[in-house]
């Protein structure tokens, strides 16, 4: 990795420095006054944006349509097939310190979106990243702040818990956003085995990776709405950015798990993108 590759990451690393060890703390102990049925992402928690201060909500009019992850003032990351009319940025809005996707927080145009030139290439959903643009930068606090992205050289185990949030559907009958912000704790699923489950609908590429429910049960999962948030991961005493929330067959089903695009494959490509930025 060249040398102004390394500063603009160290950067990113730099502006995203939070109290992690309070955060999880705080998270940890929200989700235990809970109920557990008490509404999920599917099979999750009730939280508040202080525990996810770098979920977004991407909207397009007054609908929240997917998910989207901050990384620095001005650049937010989402999945590709978000933001299909990426030549109209004119329609898109992010809320960003909210809870609630319809209000409070901060609502922001979006400048440009930048979708990964070979989205859909040469399968389908393969390189499902996009990166948006804002018009105006971002003003960080206790609600609002970026996170690091997992880098090749970080060390993530195999059965890590990873935090998946959103404001997609919490159940799965009924395919409608949710009005306050959800998450829930899953692990990274075995890439040969979801790759066999979904052969002949779809097709596990090298930079996919398939998360559900430790149990094998399927009772934990992103849902419609999900689409484009973040997967974070703890490593070595902070939260970072691991995964997109791209695909699946259905929600909570043990057979087809959630597949995610795997943000650090991806982590020249954010760098040469922001490059032609202006």
């Amino acid at each position: 990795m060249q040398r102004t590759q390394l500063l603009f990451f160290a950067w990113l690393a730099f502006a995203a420095a939070q109290d992690i060890a309070t955060q999880e703390q705080r998270l940890l102990a929200d989700r235990d006054t809970l109920d557990p049925q008490d509404g999920r992402i599917v099979g999750g928690w009730a939280t508040k944006i202080a525990h996810f201060p770098h979920q977004v909500s991407l909207q397009k009019g007054t609908r929240h349509i997917c998910g989207a992850t901050i990384l620095a003032p001005t650049l937010v990351l989402t999945a590709a097939h978000c933001v299909l009319k990426a030549n109209e940025p004119q329609d898109y809005f992010i809320r960003a310190g909210s809870t609630k996707w319809s209000s409070g927080g901060s609502h922001h145009r979006i400048r440009r979106i930048i979708p990964h030139e070979h989205f859909n290439q040469p399968t389908h959903m393969n390189n499902d990243i996009a990166l948006l643009q804002l018009q105006d930068p971002l003003i960080f606090s206790d609600n609002i702040k970026p996170i690091p992205i997992v880098t090749p050289m970080d060390d993530v185990p195999t059965l890590a818990q990873l935090f998946v949030s959103g404001w997609g559907s919490t159940k799965v009958e009924q395919m409608a956003p949710s009005s306050l912000l959800h998450y829930t704790v899953i692990v990274q699923l075995n890439r040969d085995s979801c790759a066999r489950n979904y052969f002949g609908a779809a097709t596990i590429t090298s930079t996919m990776f398939c998360a559900g429910s430790k149990s094998g049960k399927g009772d934990r999962d992103s849902c419609v709405g999900d689409s484009g948030g973040p997967l974070i991961t703890h490593v070595d005493g902070r939260f970072k950015l691991l995964g997109i929330v791209s695909w699946g067959l259905g929600c909570a089903n043990a057979e087809y798990p959630g597949v995610y695009t795997y943000v650090p494959a991806y982590i020249n490509w954010i760098y040469q993108t922001v490059q032609t930025l202006t």
